[in-house]
C-alpha cells in the first residue's frame, strides 16, 4: 500500500491534510511524520530518514499545505505503479531541463506539464499543462516537489541528495533528474489536488541554491526527453526564469551574481529581461503595472 510522508512546520495545516488524506485516499496507508518546527532539518535529510522507516512499497512524498480533491486517489497511484513502468510520479513537471539556472518551469507549452490548483486567500488558478492533449500521463525529466510519489526501490537507488543538498531548495528537481537516467517519470492528470498557496520562496536563499547546483551539475545539463537541446530553447528558459524572479525579494549581490555567473551579459536577446530583472522590484513597477491593468 502507500507510505506518505510529510515534513511538517505548521501543525494547523498538518491536521487538517490528515483529515483530507483519511478521507480521500482509498486504500491502506500509513503516514510518517517530522515535526521539523524546531530543528529545521534540509528536506533531504527528513526525506531520507522517514523513507527508511516506510513499510509499504508506493512512497509518497508531499507538502504539508496540500488537499486532494480526487476520491481514491490511492488506488489510481498504486495502478499506475503496478501496471505501469513508471517509476516517479508528480503532479507538475517538464520535459526539458535547462542548463540556465532554472526550475522546473520553462515556460514552453512544448516541455511544461502540470495538473494542480493553486488556492488563494482571493481566488483559485488552475494550472493545466498538457503538451499532448488529454493524455493519462506525461513523461518528463523532473517535477515539482509538491507531491512527489515513487517506488521505494526508486527511492533506496536514488536517495535525496543530503550531502550537497542541505536546505529546502532543488531536492525534488535533484532527486527527479537522478531517478530519470535509470526509471521512467512522469507528470499524473488523474490525481487533483489543491494547493493552498501563500506565495512561492524564490528569494535569496532559493537563488544561491539554484546557483550552486547548476554549478555542480552543469555536465549532466541541459536534460531532454525531446528532439535534444538547442540554444534558442537555452536562452528562452533563461528569459523566462529572469521573468518570475523579477518580482522577488532577491539581494542587489544576488542579481549580479545571477548573471555574472551564467554569463548572461553575453547574450544581447537577455538585456531587456536583465534590465527587469535587476530593477523591476526596486522601481516598484509592478505598482505600476496594477494601476493600467
Amino acid at each position: 500500500m502507500i507510505s506518505v510522508i510529510v515534513c511538517s512546520i505548521k501543525p494547523g495545516l498538518l491536521e487538517q491534510l490528515k483529515i483530507n488524506i483519511h478521507k480521500s485516499i482509498g486504500v491502506h496507508y500509513e503516514l510518517l511524520v517530522y515535526d521539523n518546527r524546531n530543528d529545521r532539518k534540509g528536506l533531504c535529510a527528513v526525506y531520507n530518514e522517514l523513507g527508511k522507516k516506510a513499510n509499504y512499497n508506493i512512497l509518497c512524498f508531499i507538502h504539508e499545505d496540500i488537499l486532494f480533491d480526487t476520491e481514491e486517489w490511492g488506488k489510481i497511484l498504486s495502478n499506475v505503479f503496478n501496471e505501469t513502468h513508471i517509476g516517479v510520479l508528480g503532479i507538475a513537471g517538464s520535459k526539458y531541463k535547462s542548463a540556465f539556472c532554472s526550475g522546473w518551469y520553462t515556460g514552453n507549452k512544448e516541455f511544461d506539464c502540470a495538473n494542480v490548483l493553486h488556492r488563494f486567500s482571493d481566488h483559485d488558478e488552475k494550472i493545466y499543462l498538457s503538451p499532448s492533449g488529454n493524455s493519462v500521463v506525461g513523461e518528463v525529466v523532473c517535477i515539482d516537489g509538491v507531491f512527489i510519489a515513487c517506488k521505494k526501490e526508486v527511492w533506496e537507488q536514488t536517495l535525496f541528495d543530503e550531502e550537497n543538498l542541505k536546505g529546502f531548495h532543488f531536492y525534488d528537481l535533484d532527486f527527479s533528474l537522478r531517478a530519470a537516467q535509470n526509471f521512467k517519470v512522469a507528470v499524473t492528470y488523474q490525481i487533483d489536488i489543491a494547493h493552498i498557496t501563500f506565495g512561492g520562496d524564490f528569494g535569496n536563499n532559493w537563488i544561491a541554491t539554484a546557483m550552486l547546483y547548476h554549478q555542480q551539475n552543469k555536465h549532466l545539463l541541459p536534460v531532454t526527453k525531446l528532439h535534444g537541446a538547442s540554444k534558442q530553447n537555452e536562452i528562452n528558459i533563461a528569459k523566462t526564469t529572469l521573468d518570475v524572479l523579477k518580482n522577488q525579494k532577491i539581494s542587489w549581490r544576488n542579481k549580479v551574481q545571477w548573471i555574472k555567473v551564467q554569463k548572461l551579459h553575453n547574450h544581447p536577446s537577455l538585456y531587456y529581461s536583465m534590465l527587469k530583472f535587476l530593477l523591476y522590484s526596486p522601481l516598484k513597477l509592478n505598482l505600476v503595472h496594477k494601476l493600467f491593468k
